[in-house]
């Protein structure tokens, strides 16, 4: 991964979640992550934080958290919201396949929207749950690779080969199910709507109908 390469979108990262559609697509995204994402007790771990979209409810939440990401600009964004909402966090500003030796252990492990980015997604993967206690989850959720956003980021990359998404590879739900982790795997899909939905109510309809392939998925490991 590259830091230059995530530093130079930190200023602009929050305006899509501003969005009408970017609003719904978070909020789907997020009650997924948030209903499979069940700790066996208070100390986590997330893994590309960004500018804290779920460090912050993860803190709401009461969990202590360690977050890592590579990006020194998104970071310091994450950092003041959470300390403008007077909650602590322990920051750890790296790349996450460089400091597998030095992570303690968690009782959960969280990343959402960052394993795209990771090289040898699995090999870090059964690294981390190697960090997880007893009855600890690891969750990921990641962009599906064979629907509509999965293909409008495709072009995006494409158009613009300076895009984050020129860098990242995107993982179909048969190549997931094939990651070796460790434990009992469980996935959950959202985001029934495509990029080009027409309004917000048109996509909130089609994410309670679920009849069009989802876009995102949320795998959890569970160290039993």
């Amino acid at each position: 991964m590259s830091i230059e390469l995530f530093d130079r979108i930190a200023d602009d990262y929050d305006k899509w979640y501003d969005t009408e559609i970017g609003r719904v697509a978070d909020q789907v995204e997020r009650d997924l992550a948030f209903q499979l994402f069940q700790p066996s007790g208070p100390k986590i771990l997330e893994i590309g934080c960004g500018t804290g979209q779920y460090t912050t409810k993860l803190a709401e939440q009461g969990y202590q958290i360690t977050a890592v990401d590579i990006s020194e600009k998104m970071m310091a964004l994450a950092r003041e919201k959470i300390t403008n909402l007077g909650y602590e966090v322990k920051w750890l500003n790296a790349d996450i396949t460089q400091i597998m030796d030095q992570l303690e252990q968690y009782q959960g492990i969280l990343s959402m929207s960052a394993f795209e980015f990771v090289p040898n997604p699995e090999e870090i993967l059964a690294g981390l749950f190697e960090h997880l206690e007893p009855n600890g989850c690891l969750v990921i959720g990641v962009i599906a690779g064979d629907a509509s956003w999965g293909e409008f980021y495709r072009k995006k990359a494409i158009a613009k080969s300076e895009s984050v998404f020129a860098h990242a590879r995107l993982y179909t739900e048969a190549e997931i199910r094939q990651w070796k982790v460790g434990g009992r795997l469980v996935l959950g899909k959202a985001l029934y709507f495509p990029p080009e939905v027409s309004s917000v109510e048109r996509a909130l309809t089609m994410e309670e109908q679920k009849n069009t392939t989802p876009n995102f998925i949320v795998a959890k490991w569970v160290k039993e």
